[in-house]
């Protein structure tokens, strides 16, 4: 009898270790892969937000964040808009941009990513977007 209830309670056990395996770890993780959003259209100043996210071991491990123009230039590689930005609010697209891209794989949660200053649109698409792309992560 206590033979039966030791096997039961390994068995038990055994599930319980198996299920935190999962490609979905227990506190919280993604599926590993890239998972890719976009805004649907320009902003009034004619740039749209695409973010790519990699997960890797059920964490994200890097960021890729853009805004593009109908030419497809990147806002982060315009000289002349960087300029203006870092006069204007003291830190360019680019600066921006990587700040956000940090704090989403330091955090690991699109909800947790503070505004940067200085770029208050650009945060909030930015978390919109991560908060898209990761849905299909979950």
């Amino acid at each position: 009898m206590k033979r039966i209830l030791v096997l039961m309670l390994v068995g038990v056990f055994a599930l319980f270790v198996l299920s935190g395996c999962s490609s979905k770890t227990a506190s919280g993780g993604y599926k590993d892969g890239t998972y890719k959003a976009e805004q649907p259209n320009f902003d009034s100043h004619g740039w749209k937000g695409q973010i790519e996210i990699t997960v890797k071991d059920g964490k994200i491990a890097s960021v890729t964040y853009n805004e593009v123009n109908k030419d497809g230039q990147f806002k982060r590689n315009d000289q002349q808009y960087a300029e203006k930005m870092k006069e204007k609010t003291n830190i360019t697209p680019k600066e921006a941009d990587e700040k956000l891209e940090q704090q989403l794989i330091e955090k690991q949660d699109p909800a947790k990513v503070d505004t940067v200053t200085g770029a208050t649109e650009t945060s909030k698409t930015f978390k919109e977007l991560a908060t898209e792309a990761l849905k299909s992560a979950k």
